[in-house]
């Protein structure tokens, strides 16, 4: 933390109200790092910053937090005076190096100091964070609790940052992802990764926004080391994994990253968008227990209407030939799957059969 005098001084002083008020008022919420902290010295509500929360690296990080908040606090204000729009701030991530505040910028609006960022930049719309680590996934999770919208304004901009696109996206609901360097780092503007996968999201735009509001849509992340996941939607169990070749894994054949998100519009009816991943359905409800494809279609969307295109049958969608096999684990063989060196929008009806 800063150790010029005016620092000391203020962190010697008793701890603002208006951050005590906030801890007092959302004690049943607070997120697990700033209550574990509170705790620690019996839920304090007067004193000093080591009086109410321990005279530690993680005590004095607060302090630096509710200087820094309520600093952004009187900069959005006075903006939004002259454009009244909606504010972020950008977090710059713990990085696995970082073993103490410090090492990383102390004070910033990380995940863990979050309520106290809330306490004391109330004018702030979006804690929004920069992400360039491998664990996406655990990241963002973090950045979209207590209802904080998520919005990635920095991130990569290769095949991996298309899938952190199509997963923040479908899995938290993102409002935007901005990889960094745009306008200088993708080499081919009309193939590589982020421009397919951007013309996927473009065309998909109206059926995502309508997912969200309605809580119908999922995403999908999946690399070499976290090879599949399972999504419920639509009283639907999926069971996604990395694509694999016909008659099953040939050793080596993996590809490295999986993406897409999945949206359910209506009874057994789904939009899956992504590339290189496959889907198996499980149904939730009583009934039949086997799932057949009554239709598997490649398409697109124009001006917000489905142009369907190729339909997709026998080698398209099988899997294992040993039926017998897949029927003891209530599976048929077949399975939705996205291959290709781009992502794909398909179009899936279900029926349940005995």
């Amino acid at each position: 933390r800063d150790h010029s005098t005016r620092a000391e001084t203020a962190y010697n002083e008793t701890v603002p109200v208006t951050l005590i008020n906030y801890l007092v008022k959302h004690k049943e919420t607070l997120l697990p790092e700033l209550h574990k902290l509170w705790q620690e010295k019996d839920f304090r509500t007067t004193g000093s910053w080591a009086d109410i929360f321990g005279n530690t690296p993680a005590a004095e990080e607060a302090f630096m937090a509710c200087q820094y908040a309520k600093f952004i606090n009187i900069v959005t204000q006075a903006g939004k005076e002259k454009y009244p729009l909606p504010m972020f701030v950008n977090a710059w991530i713990v990085q696995p190096e970082d073993l103490n505040p410090g090492d990383y910028p102390s004070g910033g609006p990380q995940s863990h100091v979050y309520d106290i960022w809330r306490a004391g930049a109330p004018s702030l719309d979006i804690l929004a964070p920069d992400i360039y680590l491998p664990n996406f996934d655990e990241i963002t999770a973090l950045y979209t609790r207590s209802g904080n919208v998520l919005f990635i304004p920095e991130s990569r901009a290769d095949q991996k940052g298309a899938a952190n696109a199509f997963y923040a996206i479908g899995q938290h609901n993102a409002i935007g992802y901005s990889p960094f360097g745009i306008e200088d780092r993708i080499e081919d503007p009309v193939n590589g990764p982020i421009p397919k996968a951007y013309t996927i999201l473009e065309q998909l735009a109206p059926e995502i926004l309508k997912a969200q509001t309605n809580n119908t849509i999922a995403g999908i992340w999946l690399s070499a080391t976290r090879q599949k996941t399972q999504i419920t939607l639509g009283g639907y169990s999926l069971d996604v994994q990395l694509r694999q070749s016909r008659r099953m894994l040939v050793p080596g054949s993996l590809p490295e990253t999986g993406y897409g998100l999945v949206i359910a519009t209506g009874p057994d009816e789904f939009i899956i968008a992504g590339e290189e991943i496959q889907v198996n359905f499980f149904p939730l409800s009583s009934g039949p227990m086997y799932v057949g494809y009554l239709s598997v279609d490649e398409g697109s969307y124009s001006n917000g209407k489905w142009v369907a295109g190729r339909r997709l049958n026998g080698d398209d969608i099988m899997l294992n030939y040993h039926i017998a096999e897949e029927a003891a684990v209530q599976r048929t063989g077949s399975v939705v799957r996205i291959q290709g060196n781009a992502p794909h929008i398909l179009h899936v009806k279900l029926y349940r059969f005995e």
